[in-house]
């Protein structure tokens, strides 16, 4: 018995119904799998940026802790053998009438010797910063750096927030490398360094210099310097950015979104 026309249409519209569940079910299906899919890379990625932070974290803090060892050695050890030493030196003369000037000469060589090892040992274990805090810690920075002739000037905006001690001392050494390395390479005459506590966290350091050239440095295969400013920035989950300063010199800026 053939089918009726009405018949044929129902069979007709059974399958292509089916055929359109079907196709839809295929669809569905290949959107799920692939979301499943960048799921799953979104979560390897996001494991693989957690552990290459672990692995950054971890290299700093050795870092920090060599530069305690370091400061430590610097301060008991090698400050104390030349402190007897000079004191030795008066000794010497007072009891054995040995000539006062050229004494006089060492000692005095002696003097600068101290006071260099003393400044290393600050800029290795900055105790002002876990004593009395980020600003007051720059502000001791940019006086020591200022007795080598350049002007460098301190300053804050806004009003100062609590802030953890490794997130004072990861803006801290931002702050010294860019005042080092402007400084050693760009030959200022005078450098500002700005904390802005307004909005959000800036700190601002500015120079007079010759200048800097980001991608420059990255191909020279010589920016060691800037790799560990970048490396400190990513972990305070920060933006740091270098720009021209007018009519010379360089614009560095560590700013910080969501402030602690």
């Amino acid at each position: 018995m053939q089918p009726t026309i009405s018949e044929f249409t129902i069979i007709f519209s059974i399958a292509t119904l089916g055929m359109v569940v079907l196709a839809m079910a295929i669809v569905f299906f290949v959107l799920f799998y692939q979301r499943k899919m960048l799921e799953a890379k979104i979560k390897q990625q996001k494991i693989e940026v957690e552990h290459q932070q672990k692995m950054l974290q971890a290299a700093l803090e050795s870092q920090e802790n060599e530069r305690k060892r370091l400061a430590a050695d610097l301060h008991d050890s090698i400050g104390v053998m030349l402190s007897t030493i000079r004191l030795s030196l008066g000794t010497l003369v007072r009891n054995e009438g040995v000539p006062a000037q050229p004494v006089e000469q060492i000692k005095n060589m002696l003097d600068d010797t101290i006071t260099s090892v003393r400044r290393l040992s600050r800029d290795l274990l900055p105790s002002t910063l876990a004593r009395f805090g980020l600003s007051n810690a720059l502000k001791e920075l940019c006086g020591q750096h200022s007795l080598s002739g350049i002007s460098i000037q301190f300053s804050e905006k806004g009003t100062p927030r609590d802030k953890n001690q490794s997130d004072q001392l990861m803006i801290f050494r931002v702050a010294q490398e860019l005042v080092n390395n402007a400084m050693k390479h760009a030959k200022p005459t005078s450098i500002n360094v700005v904390l802005d506590w307004e909005r959000n966290f800036e700190l601002i350091v500015t120079d007079d210099g010759s200048g800097f050239q980001v991608e420059q440095v990255r191909q020279s295969g010589k920016g060691l310097g800037l790799f560990n400013l970048e490396n400190r920035a990513r972990l305070l989950n920060a933006q740091l950015s270098f720009s021209p300063n007018q009519p010379k010199g360089t614009i560095a800026k560590l700013e910080i979104v969501s402030a602690s």
